[in-house]
């Protein structure tokens, strides 16, 4: 893509763009369908992967399906690397399938990270029915990966100490180290390795083998282990649990001295939630994307026929002490247009306010709430004008917890009944409850006061189901300011 947004010639050719252009328009009107939160043009998304900065721009690979592969194929047999690449980490532009199982030892090509160097880009991936892989580009726009001749360069051992699955990479001098991130003997691990050359790599051990901070049988696949304002992060995903992180001190080989642990999901994964996370590093800040799969109980049923998945927007990471604060990046201020502001208003005990003439399915948020003496404080967006239909946003103040309740969600009796994401939120004496919540379709991100983030997937059936409203339950609130934008698609 030139700085004009036009891809050169030898990209544009590609067939398989042609048949993405047509799919984006051929979906461009489905009432589910993200305006802006990145989509795949058709088929199945599922992880992001290796995510990275490079030569100016950023690059985003998931996990995909494409819709020309067959249905007769397995899940395992049908992962292909996506492709995207951005100029500003918000409007993005398909590239051609970077990675299939065609071209290398594995059957598919499942989850891995990237790594960038001075000269080139390396990936590091799982390969099913062979183990972790490696590949290489060096082109302007990473679309001519070239796969080690070594490969499976980790190859499965059912005899070994250690489990391959889902890599991530980062170098040290002249040294490479990869994390294969799963479980053994029931506890969540990170089994290190180190190579010199990228084909013959040392078992070192286990980074982390941890059953205090993680549940039993909870795995640590999708790691992603880098250092972030003076400390290092392991932010890696649970099949049980979804993404979490610890936040330790990194002393080279296996020596991780864990401070903190902290879960980044609220709600069981298999019900529609934050799935696994993919980290670029940029201009000295970490960005990650995760993806929010479906919630629709015919979300696999044909990709060649429709689509599915979402991924997450991108989140800025840092630290505040010991723990990760998530973010949305600033540049997604720039889809803002027709704002709209409420300020200074009473939220009467037990009853509920629907704010007047704004509304909307591609909304941002941002709502600032003097609890008061009120047990309950809730925003609900995708509100039909009798309330049958709404997603709450819910502060349980005894309780000192922020969740989403989906029970009037969606009438779609292909939505699945799903239990509420609910999340830790302990407000500070004076401290006002801080919303900042996207609303896309059939996706609700809020990021709470810097320190709580929900994540959920809905499926509205009415077409009047976009306004607004606030309430207070057992006590009085007060509403010291509301704003409201709509937001720009980012597809042309």
């Amino acid at each position: 893509m030139d700085r004009d947004g036009k891809l050169p010639a030898s990209v544009r050719e590609s067939p398989r763009l042609d048949e993405f252009a047509r799919r984006r328009r051929e979906f461009r009107t489905d009432r589910y369908r993200p305006d802006y939160h990145f989509v795949p043009p058709g088929g199945l998304l599922h992880d992001p992967n290796g995510a990275c900065y490079w030569n100016g721009r950023y690059h985003l690979f998931y996990q995909f399906w494409p819709p020309d592969v067959s249905t007769d194929r397995s899940w395992s047999e049908a992962m292909h690397w996506g492709h995207a690449v951005s100029e500003d980490l918000v409007h993005w532009r398909d590239l051609p399938v970077a990675l299939s199982p065609e071209d290398g030892p594995e059957d598919g090509c499942y989850s891995g990270q990237a790594l960038v160097e001075d000269d080139r880009v390396l990936v590091m991936y799982f390969g099913t029915e062979a183990g972790n892989c490696v590949a290489a580009a060096d082109d302007e726009y990473l679309t001519d990966f070239e796969r080690s001749a070594d490969n499976p360069v980790v190859p499965i051992d059912e005899e070994a100490p250690y489990e391959v699955f889902d890599p991530c990479l980062w170098r040290e001098g002249d040294t490479y180290h990869s994390l294969s991130g799963w479980k053994r003997d029931g506890r969540t691990s990170e089994f290190h390795f180190s190579s010199t050359d990228l084909s013959e790599w040392e078992y070192r051990g286990t980074l982390v083998k941890d059953g205090f901070h993680t549940d039993p049988e909870e795995d640590g696949a999708v790691p992603n282990f880098f250092e972030l304002d003076g400390s290092h992060v392991l932010l890696f995903f649970s099949h049980d649990r979804g993404p979490q992180y610890y936040v330790g001190d990194y002393h080279g080989g296996t020596d991780f001295d864990i401070r903190s642990h902290g879960r980044l999901n609220s709600g069981p994964v298999d019900h529609g939630n934050l799935h696994a996370p993919s980290v670029l590093h940029a201009e000295d800040r970490s960005v990650a994307f995760f993806n929010v799969v479906e919630g629709r109980r015919d979300w696999r049923a044909d990709p060649g026929e429709g689509w599915a998945g979402v991924v997450s927007l991108p989140r800025a990471l840092s630290l505040d002490g010991d723990d990760l604060r998530v973010e949305p990046v600033e540049e997604l201020t720039a889809l803002r247009t027709n704002h709209r502001r409420v300020d200074d208003r009473p939220l009467a005990a037990d009853e509920e306010w629907v704010v007047p003439d704004i509304g909307g399915a591609s909304l941002e948020l941002r709502a600032e709430v003097d609890v008061g003496d009120a047990a309950e404080v809730g925003l609900s967006v995708l509100r039909s004008p009798d309330g049958d239909e709404a997603t709450s946003v819910t502060y349980w103040a005894d309780a000192d917890a922020l969740g989403i309740e989906l029970g009037r969600s969606s009438e779609n009796p292909a939505a699945r009944s799903r239990p509420p994401e609910v999340g830790s939120l302990s407000l500070a004496d004076d401290e006002r409850l801080d919303l900042r919540v996207f609303v896309d379709r059939s996706i609700v991100e809020v990021f709470a006061n810097g320190r709580r983030t929900l994540t959920t997937r809905v499926y509205p059936a009415r077409d009047d189901s976009v306004g607004l409203s606030l309430s207070a339950r057992r006590g009085a609130a007060h509403l010291e300011s509301l704003d409201v934008w709509d937001m720009e698609s980012i597809w042309s």
